[in-house]
């Protein structure tokens, strides 16, 4: 556990979050703001989760969600013994996995049944990191339902997910037509089914309205929240109203002259920083709704990832429409047209960086083209792009461009190590911001070393934990720290690149807004030895 909260009260945060602040204006400064406050003080508290704000790091790095707060507990509502005893050995034992396996194997066949186990008030709910993880990366809508069309609350936004075969898609939303993911905190239903009265609300709106870093939440009423917004070099008490189940800054307290000012410098560092991470966001989107494939081939003569790279850009100059590797046949193009290149894990980076800055490879109607962007990494001088151990010899000799950070091996903690790993993290978390790369290394079954690297491309706007990764692992994906490291638990951090504000400026045309000293928008956090 990683917080002491009182009562609602949440952890601090003191690193950057990706967040928008919208056009930069300060909310009203005002003495009124100070009474409003006090008065809600004196107003009756709504209990909150105690239990999740304790591990809400934790938790959230381990199960993907939208970040929200709980206002209070949900219930699950008089159901069979069978089930109480089901979900008292899923929820209360602390190895879960046999209770959820027995779980699976009874019922698998019985969503309804199903959906009283595994779901609290229809959430995706959980107290404890190990069975947040559980439920998050395991639970998927068919497990749950067989109805042709459901309703799923994400946070405040409510999303429709239909049924195609045996898979539910989404209709509507940012992944429409992608296969629909349950979330750690989704609330689902089938369609026409009325919810109850909420549960939670949305923390993800206040950011966005004032790049706030975090929030200590003091107070938890049914008519706002009594807060503190923290930045990298200010604390502002303020309140938050509560509308449709979104926090929104209603009021802030008045600061000094003195602290205004370094507010309005936090506040546009933030907006310049959200800036670049939304066009990385779109890149990685891009990729995600492409699926581009692995490179791996499917018959391979001992080690021979990353060798299909090079005959796909063959064939796609040549103008063919498939080429062969090892007898095996690749699609130049998805069905749609899509260029198909492969990639390895440092391939998904460097290509993000070049389509920030307008690189393409064009589709099969625009003609067979690579439209070189603001940045070209076959231009660079780097001994290979393809290689994670390269990209760090890189960015450490261009500390105009990168700031790294490497973790000798006597200081890495590996992932099997869960709860060490993920306490050191939110440790350093203000090392750890959307926008960074992560370089992983440690052995899998084999036994030899492998290399590993990702975006982190999202945070926590209450703790400022880094919750959301993105990387080709397979195929593109946006997913939590857990779901990306299991597969080789035996991996520690070795280094996190961080490109700087300046250099992502430049490399994607954005012209910022007036000057900002890069390095006094970072926020420090005392650590004496860094271990991960």
């Amino acid at each position: 556990m990683f917080c002491n909260p009182r009562g609602a009260n949440l952890t601090r945060s003191t690193t950057p979050a990706s967040v928008a602040p919208g056009d930069g204006d300060t909310p009203a400064l005002d003495n009124t703001c100070t009474l409003r406050r006090r008065e809600l003080m004196n107003r009756p508290a709504l209990p909150g989760v105690p239990e999740i704000e304790a591990s809400r790091a934790e938790i959230l790095a381990r199960a993907k969600s939208e970040a929200v707060v709980f206002l209070s507990a949900p219930e699950q509502p008089s159901t069979s013994e069978e089930v109480r005893q089901l979900r008292r050995r899923l929820f209360d034992e602390s190895y879960p996995w046999r209770a959820f396996a027995d779980i699976m194997n009874r019922h698998r066949r019985s969503p309804k049944v199903l959906r009283q186990i595994l779901l609290t008030e229809g959430y995706l709910y959980a107290e404890k990191p190990t069975v947040a993880a559980l439920l998050a990366n395991n639970v998927i809508l068919s497990h749950l339902f067989d109805e042709a069309s459901l309703s799923v609350i994400r946070g405040n936004r409510e999303l429709t997910a239909e049924k195609k075969g045996n898979e539910y898609y989404w209709v509507d939303g940012p992944e429409q037509g992608q296969v629909a993911r349950l979330w750690l905190f989704d609330r689902a239903a089938p369609k026409g089914v009325a919810f109850g009265p909420s549960r939670l609300v949305s923390a993800r709106e206040v950011g966005e309205e004032t790049g706030v870093f975090g929030i200590e939440i003091e107070r938890l009423t049914e008519a706002a929240v009594v807060a503190t917004l923290v930045y990298p070099n200010v604390r502002v008490p303020a309140v938050l109203a509560i509308k449709e189940n979104a926090l929104h800054v209603d009021c802030e307290a008045p600061l000094p002259a003195a602290e205004r000012g370094k507010l309005q410098a936090d506040r546009q560092f933030a907006k310049r920083h959200t800036a670049v991470v939304a066009r990385l966001r779109q890149a990685i989107d891009e990729e995600v709704s492409e699926a581009l494939p692995f490179d791996e081939p499917k018959t391979e003569e001992g080690q021979q990832d990353g060798k299909l790279r090079q005959e796909w850009k063959s064939a796609y100059r040549k103008g063919l429409f498939s080429y062969e590797f090892n007898g095996d046949k690749y699609s130049v193009f998805s069905s749609k047209g899509v260029p198909r290149i492969p990639q390895v894990c440092v391939d998904f980076v460097v290509d993000s960086w070049e389509r920030m800055s307008g690189a393409r490879w064009l589709g099969l109607n625009e003609g067979r083209v690579h439209q070189v962007g603001r940045i070209d990494f076959d231009k660079l001088d780097i001994e290979n792009r393809r290689s994670v151990d390269r990209l760090i010899d890189f960015a450490r000799d261009r500390p105009e461009w990168f700031e790294v950070l490497e973790f000798p091996e006597s200081a890495r903690v590996t992932f099997q190590d869960r709860q060490r790993f993920f306490k050191r993290l939110f440790e350093l978390r203000a090392d750890f911001q959307p926008g960074d790369v992560v370089a992983i290394l440690g052995p899998r079954d084999d036994e030899k070393l492998h290399y590993h690297s990702f975006f982190i491309v999202a945070a926590d706007p209450i703790t400022g934990m880094p919750t959301q990764v993105a990387a080709n692992a397979g195929r593109p994906r946006i997913r939590s720290w857990e779901a990306e490291m299991q597969n080789a638990p035996r991996r520690g951090i070795l280094a996190r690149i961080r490109p700087r504000l300046a250099w992502l400026e430049q490399v994607t045309g954005i012209d910022p807004k007036g000057p900002v000293d890069l390095h006094s928008a970072q926020i420090p956090i005392a650590s004496p030895s860094p271990e991960l």
